[in-house]
């Protein structure tokens, strides 16, 4: 793997840490353990990074991974009081599909709508939610007033539901 296509890889892993972790935790039902295993799946990945195709469909590989890096601390954990059995966990593994496959069109709209948004609006709502920066910090950034930077995102805000309304019913992914 070229450094191009290991950044790549690295940025996708990374991408997906929290996905996994959703994952592994549905599985497991234990937040300590499901930490644990996306660890392990994490080496895994890293060590086999050379037999993944990039363009591929990183989501099913990992999650595959991941899939057996679980079945493996079961079979570790026999003797514990709780233990699922095979057709629960598939039946686990196909909601947790479900929901991801959910979060997907969720996000498609969100993201649809977000291009929709004047500049101003898209870059307030970036800077509260994906930087996490509060509204006086933002205010300060931007030279302007809490109170006139807590109405934009809330126009923002208002905006972008509006938007996700008139998309109900239709699929993104």
């Amino acid at each position: 793997m070229d450094i191009d296509q290991t950044e790549d890889f690295i940025e996708l892993m990374t991408s997906f840490q929290g996905r996994l972790y959703a994952f592994i935790l549905s599985l497991t039902g234990d937040p300590n353990g499901a930490n644990d295993i996306l660890q392990e799946t994490n080496i895994i990945l890293w060590k086999k990074s050379g037999e993944f195709e990039m363009g591929s469909n990183f989501k099913a590989w990992s999650f595959r991974i991941a899939n057996f890096q679980v079945m493996a601390q079961r079979q570790r954990k026999m003797r514990d009081r709780l233990v699922f059995d095979d057709e629960m966990i598939e039946e686990i593994i196909s909601e947790s599909t479900e929901a991801d496959e959910l979060y997907n069109i969720k996000k498609g709209k969100i993201d649809s709508c977000m291009s929709q948004l004047p500049d101003r609006q898209r870059d307030l709502i970036k800077m509260r939610y994906t930087i996490g920066k509060s509204v006086n910090q933002i205010a300060e950034d931007l030279k302007s007033t809490a109170n006139s930077i807590a109405q934009a995102l809330f126009r923002a805000r208002n905006n972008l539901t509006q938007c996700v309304k008139t998309l109900k019913g239709q699929s993104y992914e």
